[in-house]
């Protein structure tokens, strides 16, 4: 895997720090949470069977033989561990910046190695929770100054999202890659995904950095 060098590292700079400040999704109640790198293929393969992203995980045997590999997505995880994060309360915000890999061509605003910053509303009613999320992301998206299109019924690749409840927001300036935010509903809640590095580029390819 070769490293990635940003030809624009102000830029680079000012969208990574912005997304570690976190500051729309705490504002709107949201706590942060660490994902990890590393986990097993078995709540991928149960949460996101049957999409592309199984065929482009990075899998590996740990050194006891346990099918483990790197992070292709999060979303799986929260939903893995609803009950767990949830605890005694019956609705809990979370968003996250992670490390997630997948093994295909590598291409402009598509790695093999990428920053997701994401966000999960992990509720009883995954419409609201639909809802509120891409109000959430469109005032993210707003604050960076960014020109958006939104389909609210997107058909998302991963086969945890429910029918008819994806969403997508596209800037067309980036052509054949001009989805910058993924997201829907799914039985646990609500939540979306944006790479970072397509974050930047469509800021480029708009002007407003």
């Amino acid at each position: 895997m070769e490293p990635v060098l940003s030809s624009e590292p102000k830029p680079h700079r000012f969208v990574h720090s912005k997304i570690a400040s976190g500051a729309t999704f705490i504002e709107a109640g949201a706590e942060e949470a660490i994902v990890p790198a590393l986990w097993g293929q078995d709540t991928f393969i149960q949460k996101a069977g049957g999409s592309e992203v199984i065929g482009q995980m990075w899998a590996f045997p740990d050194k006891k033989g346990r099918p483990c590999c790197l992070i292709p997505e999060a979303t799986a995880l929260f939903q893995e561990r609803c009950t767990e994060l949830l605890g005694r309360q019956t609705e809990r915000m979370l968003f996250y910046v992670a490390r997630c890999y997948r093994y295909e061509r590598p291409q402009a605003g598509r790695y093999r190695e990428f920053s997701q910053l994401g966000f999960e509303y992990l509720c009883p009613d995954p419409q609201r929770a639909n809802l509120r999320s891409q109000e959430i992301v469109a005032g993210f998206l707003d604050s960076f100054g960014l020109r958006y299109e939104i389909d609210s019924s997107a058909r998302r690749g991963l086969s945890y999202y429910l029918n008819g409840m994806g969403f997508e927001m596209r800037c067309t300036e980036l052509g054949a890659q001009q989805q910058i935010v993924g997201g829907g509903a799914y039985r646990e809640g609500a939540g979306f995904g944006i790479g970072a590095e397509r974050l930047l580029l469509a800021m480029v390819a708009q002007g407003v950095v």
